[in-house]
């Protein structure tokens, strides 16, 4: 298994950039999805981490950079009675500081903010409304965090609800703008990796980074 292991992270390691002015040849047809970059997953309740900002500059610089895209900015966001505290502690309740955006994540006129009651964004009715309206969307910029919760969830969802209607749809995801806390048996870099590695299995275009 540890050989394995050593095999994927080398593949992994040798995955290459996307450059800035190829995506926005397509800007009009493209997303930027944003997902929980909240203070619950950076410096605010039980699942604060620090590893939430090392992932802040280069989704600000991508923000920037994408002005003029679609943009979508998932906000965890929970109710005491949220059933999925039966699995996760309680975080991100509506009305606290946890649900804040950090505040280096600027939005601009085409961003949406969709809140979502579980890991996993696609769910959000709010969602399924935004991609009924804008099905002219061809490719998907994914950042944010944990990379294999809420990131993993949205993204395989997104695209095997792509290939059940058969539409041939572009799911990027940058591993510089994406991560994942690092709690007792959770190892961020493990789960970081192996993710990685089921994304580009299934179709996603995982990269380096969008330069």
């Amino acid at each position: 298994m540890l050989n394995t292991i050593k095999e994927i992270k080398k593949e992994i390691g040798l995955l290459g950039d996307i450059n800035i002015s190829d995506i926005l040849k397509n800007k009009k047809n493209t997303a930027f999805v944003v997902v929980d970059m909240v203070r619950g997953f950076y410096n605010e309740g039980v699942f604060a981490s620090e590893r939430t900002g090392l992932v802040i500059e280069p989704i600000v610089k991508l923000n920037e950079a994408l002005n003029g895209c679609e943009k979508v900015f998932f906000v965890d966001s929970h109710t005491k009675d949220s059933v999925e505290f039966k699995c996760y502690p309680e975080h991100c309740l509506k009305g606290t500081i946890e649900e804040e955006y950090v505040e280096e994540i600027k939005p601009d006129e085409n961003t949406t903010f969709i809140k979502k009651n579980s890991i996993n964004g696609f769910h959000a009715p709010d969602f399924k409304k935004w991609l009924e309206k804008n099905q002219n969307i061809d490719t998907f910029i994914v950042t944010g965090v944990c990379t294999d919760i809420c990131v993993e969830t949205f993204v395989m969802t997104l695209k095997t609800y792509f290939n059940e209607v058969n539409e041939d749809k572009r799911i990027i995801v940058p591993m510089n703008t994406v991560e994942t806390g690092h709690y007792g048996n959770h190892d961020a870099e493990l789960m970081n990796l192996m993710t990685f590695f089921k994304l580009r299995s299934n179709g996603i275009d995982v990269v380096k980074e969008i330069r």
